[in-house]
């Protein structure tokens, strides 16, 4: 894993193209720069460092953890602070590593990192992203030599094609709405939810939802929009609505997840990777 503490915006971008569609995937972060469909946008793009951890992968957790302190099996550990006002650790290694170039070409691109100190578990991490007739999809594969604790997660913003958030609709079939306190962390109330068509002017979210996968979130305007298909194990999905993403204003990151926040310490569904089997998370983007 090649990680600074000033990532450049010089890393390199893979464009891909195929029929309507065409995608640039960030080697900044291992994650999506852009999406487009006939020319109109399905995630939100940027210019130069991504913004708000736009389109980035979160691993070897997603989310935050507290104090940044855990124990796995026993034995204690602590990983680097990085959101210092609420004293979490927050979303994992990768987001800014310069991930490795495996293959590219015009409709697939392959990118790995290697997660190692100040994690204790030396972990390998394969994402492939392939653009076909049916959109954008991705699979991220993580792997150990032994015994390792996992979880993932996407930090993506759609859009739908191009309109204003505050303009557009979300559907999600979760049903479970996990309250957080004021540091982003669980609660342990949970409250029953439904998001069908919900107008994201009349939401302001920073929230943790669960459903009974596989999850497909359609964020639209006017009929037209995207949809998000998010495959076996991602089953958690973190909402959340800047106000000022740059050049847009209001956004709406739907960010798909194999755990909820704060899952290192609290353990829910932190998958254990162990020798010669790995784990892997799929998901599709695609227009609606």
């Amino acid at each position: 894993m090649t990680r600074t503490a000033s990532p450049s915006s010089s890393a390199p971008v893979y464009r891909m193209a195929h029929g309507a569609y065409t995608a640039e995937i960030a080697s900044l972060g291992g994650g999506i720069k852009a999406l487009t469909y006939n020319g109109e946008p399905l995630v939100e793009t940027y210019e130069g460092l991504p913004p708000m951890c736009a389109g980035v992968v979160l691993a070897p957790w997603p989310n935050r953890t507290e104090d940044g302190r855990f124990t796995w099996r026993g034995t204690k550990h602590s990983v680097p602070v990085n959101e210092p006002e609420r004293n979490n650790a927050n979303h994992g290694f990768v987001l800014d590593a310069a991930w490795d170039l495996v293959y590219y070409a015009t409709d697939r691109v392959q990118l790995t990192t290697r997660i190692e100190e100040p994690w204790p578990w030396p972990t390998q991490l394969i994402t492939t992203y392939v653009l076909d007739a049916a959109g954008l999809s991705a699979r991220f594969e993580a792997s150990a030599e032994g015994p390792a604790p996992f979880a993932f997660g996407l930090h993506t913003y759609l859009s739908a094609r191009g309109a204003a958030a505050d303009a557009s609709e979300l559907t999600l079939p979760v049903t479970e709405h996990h309250l957080l306190d004021a540091r982003n962390l669980p609660t342990g109330e949970v409250e029953g939810v439904v998001v069908k068509r919900q107008r994201i002017a009349e939401v302001e979210w920073d929230d943790c939802f669960h459903g009974h996968g596989p999850l497909t979130a359609e964020y639209v305007s006017a009929g037209k929009g995207v949809r998000l298909e998010m495959g076996q194990g991602l089953d958690w999905v973190q909402l959340y609505t800047p106000a000022d993403y740059p050049g847009r204003g209001r956004a709406l990151a739907v960010e798909p997840m194999s755990a909820p926040p704060n899952a290192l310490r609290s353990g829910t569904d932190v998958a254990v990777l162990n020798a010669h089997q790995p784990i892997a998370y799929e998901l599709r983007l695609s227009a609606i």
